[in-house]
């Protein structure tokens, strides 16, 4: 019973490795030729010199397109309006700053003041692609064809009020930053011969640097969707055509990845969301046909676009962009904390977050508060493991016997009979010992839910984001560099496992001598926050042995100074 639960639980940890292997997360695209086509992308919008276009012609395809024209009269019929220059404006506050383009009235940059990118820049999570037909957040779109027309520009108190009308249609959009927040609220109104209005959230979100690509639980250009109490994710390589869905009031729709979200939230009945897939074009490159192949299979080649459409002609909506932040997510609310969830064990993952920043707030460093964090488990933990060590160490007493009757009933393997008597026998000897055959492994099954949880906070959390440790770990999201904390934690998993006491026969003892191999090659590019945890419960694990083997009377020598042994069993 005792070697099957323990056979169990390690073959647990072997397929949870394996399959997270197998499927990892989606690679994000690679950082050069995003970085080349960001600077493409910005030194058009600075020089090109645009001409306005004409009001856009209804079309088909989009959520609202099908709806007949606004039949109201323009406000200007005699004398039209629209800029004659292009003009960038600004609206920021203590945590947000955007630009605005008054070609198209959309958001040509949104930089998160409070975080920086891989290469130390304000953080921007406008996206830049080279994509002729790519769209900026709050831009609207007819037929496919993002709006290019000038618009006057009048400012308001908190934002700027665009407007374009000529005799026979008319525009009004009035964008406004929520003070002392990541919120952008939002309102369009047509009227005229213009179609209802169909606004774009976006091409995709921000350009990820390299650190974070090579961050196999990152994230890049997914779509969220929160529609009557249910948040839906589309991936980019996944969307084969285009998607619509229908918005109910506090719904919303847009990007995230791993750490950001650019969610645009429409208020009132009737909206509807499109996810459109553009293909990126890419140079032909001098690479073997399976490299293309895998190119192509990472998704690398298409971005997707969310378009959010009113059925009729004012789209008042919310733009939230900003942090996945927890507290700050729960504070907003309405579905949008949703999107940050640790798992099926999500209430011990946040509980575990709120105590990792009261320590960091007393020592103001996440790879210390880490240590910290789990030391405290550990002493949480030290009865339970102290209890598994014991029931372990007697279990290793009894094994010659326990091998002994298995020996006995060796040739009786396929009479029930007499195996059944067997496991009588056992269960007996098991009694007369004083040995609980569960003993060893009720106690680390307490301790799945903890690591998982764990696990799943070092995994996602912004928190580990950019956050220093010591020397060459500068990034806790990111993996180590120089593979020295992979390295060591696999050495003290190799020496937990030798200190140990050794249960089960030599075949199942061999397979858990390649336990420390494996984990230590899977966690080569793993979070360096998320191995510096694991390092530390290794060391900590080592100790407690030794603690409860010293409390068990198994050390020789020390009194004398002499050097400490165990005694055989």
């Amino acid at each position: 019973m005792e070697k099957r639960l323990v056979l169990a639980f390690f073959l647990s940890a072997i397929i949870f490795a394996v399959w997270t292997i197998i499927f990892p997360p989606p690679k994000p695209a690679p950082r050069q030729a995003a970085t080349a086509v960001g600077k493409q992308v910005a030194a058009h919008a600075a020089t090109a010199k645009r001409e306005p276009v004409p009001p856009a012609v209804p079309r088909t395809g989009h959520p609202a397109a099908e709806t007949s024209p606004v039949t109201r009269t323009a406000a200007c019929s005699t004398t039209p309006d629209a800029a004659d220059r292009e003009q960038t404006l600004v609206l920021e506050n203590n945590l947000v700053k955007l630009r605005l383009d008054n070609r198209g009235a959309d958001v040509t940059s949104l930089i998160l003041k409070k975080y920086d990118d891989d290469e130390g820049n304000p953080l921007d999570l406008v996206q830049r692609v080279n994509l002729a037909a790519r769209t900026y957040p709050l831009q609207l779109v007819d037929g496919g064809q993002p709006d290019e027309r000038l618009y006057s520009v009048e400012k308001i108190k908190g934002g700027v009020r665009f407007h374009w009308c000529d005799t026979k249609a008319e525009v009004t959009k009035i964008v406004q930053l929520v003070p002392e927040s990541y919120q952008v609220k939002v309102e369009i109104t047509v009227a005229g011969t213009e179609p209802a209005p169909v606004m774009s959230v976006g091409t995709g979100m921000r350009n990820i640097g390299k650190l974070e690509k090579a961050n196999r639980f990152a994230t890049w250009g997914n779509v969220a969707v929160y529609a009557n109490g249910k948040l839906e994710r589309f991936k980019r390589k996944k969307v084969h055509g285009t998607k619509t869905l229908a918005v109910p009031p506090m719904g919303f729709a847009g990007f995230e990845d791993t750490y950001f979200l650019n969610v645009l939230r429409p208020i009132g009945e009737g909206a509807s969301v499109q996810i459109v897939p553009l293909q990126l074009p890419v140079k032909p490159e001098k690479v073997t046909a399976s490299a293309k192949k895998k190119k192509e299979k990472a998704g690398e080649r298409t971005v997707l676009e969310v378009l959010v459409g009113a059925p009729g002609p004012v789209l008042h909506g919310e733009l939230f962009a900003g942090p996945k932040e927890y507290n700050l997510l729960q504070k907003v609310d309405h579905g949008i904390e949703k999107t940050l969830h640790f798992g099926i064990f999500n209430p011990i993952s946040v509980f575990f977050l709120k105590v990792l920043r009261w320590i960091y707030d007393r020592v103001g460093n996440y790879g210390l508060a880490i240590i910290l964090l789990t030391l405290l488990i550990r002493i949480v933990l030290f009865p339970f493991m102290h209890k598994s060590t014991v029931s372990m160490r007697k279990m290793q007493k009894v094994q010659p016997k326990v091998k002994a009757i298995q020996e006995k009933y060796k040739k009786h393997k396929g009479d029930p009979q007499m195996r059944a008597k067997m496991n009588q026998e056992m269960m007996e000897l098991y009694k007369v010992e004083g040995v609980n055959p569960m003993g060893g492994c009720l106690p680390m099954l307490i301790q799945l839910p903890i690591l998982w949880a764990l696990y799943t906070l070092f995994a996602y959390s912004i928190t580990m984001r950019h956050a220093p440790f010591i020397w060459w770990i500068h990034d806790l999201s990111a993996k180590d560099p120089y593979y020295i904390t992979p390295i060591l934690m696999t050495f003290t998993m190799w020496l937990q496992q030798k200190l140990a006491p050794q249960a089960g026969d030599a075949q199942q003892q061999k397979m858990f001598r390649l336990m420390p191999l494996i984990f230590g090659i899977m966690f080569l590019g793993f979070p360096s926050g998320l191995v510096l945890y694991w390092l530390t419960n290794n060391v900590l694990t080592i100790l407690q042995q030794e603690v409860t083997f010293a409390l068990m009377g198994e050390r020789k020598g020390a009194a004398k100074g002499g050097k400490p042994k165990r005694k055989k069993a």
